[in-house]
């Protein structure tokens, strides 16, 4: 699992810790199908163990079922690599985290027939789980999804006379600019932790790939290039003049993530561009905050947000109870779980009948593209191309400092996208 995906899951712990309370978990524990009074071994990285609501509806499961379930948390930086060798070694292992995109996933994986959870799910999201030989390995974990734009601080814009969600390119480089004369950073980028600027690339896929749903597969396949993507030339542009204009902190190749976050908390940066993860954070900072999300604006056509791949738990191929893991996983994604687990740990429902209890405001504004079917999937899970991010994390970085233009920029990206394809020796490159 890599480092930001771990990254990823683990900041969205920090926000409030209320709990719902769980239905259907008294009374007698019901005879399990099978497993002959084992524990179920569930294997998922340090950091996600700990999770309240994962605890919680856990202990309901087996208060309901009378099968114990043993969580063991792998460290998060070696754990596709220790996953592996447990598997491997025939560990005991049943239910597992993570290594979505491995080779013959049929050889260790259980596949998952008639999912009742499907109808559930939109297509789109259903649809990002599904393995390269289009079946389904896994069951989605009660998180949410991840989606990726512009958080900021609404006291900031208002003060500034920006009291209106921007809707172009224009209305929002018009918002910077207000809020820059009041005195306040407009937007806040993070370059130091270059991981940060791939979500600015994740909102503007998010946009491109409303306009042309088959992109993903499309680039995969080297049927086009980045440069050639209608408002692939008007995004980088106004990113370009933003850092270019003064419209950005003036250490944007220096500054951390942690910084972000605190300084939109604090009202000394009206804005970052980032992902949902960051509502924890900073919520914690700044609790009585009033703060929103809004999409990046699509200069060509339709705007729209991605919603990340859910986070998928596998039954491993030689589980000695298949049937008990199954029934514990599709036990975790009921609605009431669902909704125990979000209220701890804010996210995108990956499910379309469940609601969150006092969502925070944040959310409420991601619920709304939600509710209205303006998403997509995330560009990388649609791709399932092997991204080279540190060739462009390193185009940002010459981007944001001035020392190359939007051409070259565009012309480095597709350089590493080729690269990336001949080096996967996949075909068309």
């Amino acid at each position: 699992m890599s480092k930001k995906t771990v990254r990823i899951i683990a900041l969205t712990a920090a926000a409030s810790s209320l709990a719902i309370a769980l239905a259907g978990c008294s009374g007698a524990p019901e005879t399990p199908s099978d497993g002959g009074g084992k524990p179920l071994v569930y294997l998922v990285p340090s950091s996600w163990a700990n999770y309240q609501g994962l605890q919680e509806n856990i202990d309901a499961y087996t208060e309901k079922t009378g099968v114990e379930v043993e969580v063991q948390g792998v460290p998060d930086e070696q754990y596709d690599q220790n996953v592996r060798a447990k598997i491997s070694s025939g560990g005991g292992v049943d239910i597992f985290a993570g290594l979505n995109e491995e080779k013959d996933p049929g050889s260790f994986m259980t596949e998952i027939s008639d999912p009742d959870f499907q109808d559930r799910m939109s297509a789109s999201v259903f649809e990002s789980m599904l393995a390269t030989d289009g079946k389904l390995y896994g069951v989605p974990a009660a998180d949410g999804l991840s989606t990726f734009g512009v958080f900021y601080n609404k006291d900031v814009f208002e003060t500034a006379g920006v009291t209106e969600t921007p809707e172009t390119l224009e209305d929002l480089t018009a918002a910077f600019t207000a809020v820059k004369e009041s005195g306040v950073t407009p937007l806040f980028l993070s370059g130091k932790d270059g991981w940060t600027l791939l979500q600015h690339r994740n909102a503007v896929n998010a946009d491109f790939i409303g306009d042309n749903a088959e992109l993903p597969q499309q680039l995969a396949a080297n049927e086009g290039t980045w440069t050639e993507i209608p408002g692939f030339e008007q995004q980088y542009q106004n990113l370009a003049d933003w850092a270019k204009g003064g419209l950005t902190n003036a250490d944007v190749l220096t500054a951390s993530y942690e910084q972000s976050t605190a300084a939109v908390a604090d009202g000394t940066a009206g804005a970052i561009i980032n992902g949902s993860w960051v509502i924890g954070e900073i919520r914690a900072a700044n609790p009585e905050g009033n703060f929103g999300f809004f999409a990046l604006p699509n200069p060509e056509g339709t705007t729209q947000i991605a919603l990340s791949q859910p986070n998928i738990m596998h039954i491993a191929k030689d589980s000695a109870q298949p049937e008990a893991a199954r029934e514990l996983l599709e036990f975790l994604i009921e609605p009431a779980q669902v909704e125990n687990f979000l209220a701890s740990t804010p996210g995108v429902p990956a499910f379309t009948d469940v609601t969150v209890g006092e969502p925070d405001p944040i959310m409420s504004d991601i619920q709304i593209w939600v509710d209205d079917e303006k998403t997509g999937a995330a560009f990388d899970t649609a791709a399932r191309f092997p991204t080279p991010q540190d060739d462009i994390i390193a185009a940002y970085q010459e981007l944001l400092a001035g020392r190359i233009d939007v051409a070259e920029f565009g012309t480095r990206l597709d350089t590493a996208w080729q690269a990336a394809g001949k080096t996967a020796g996949l075909e068309g490159f």
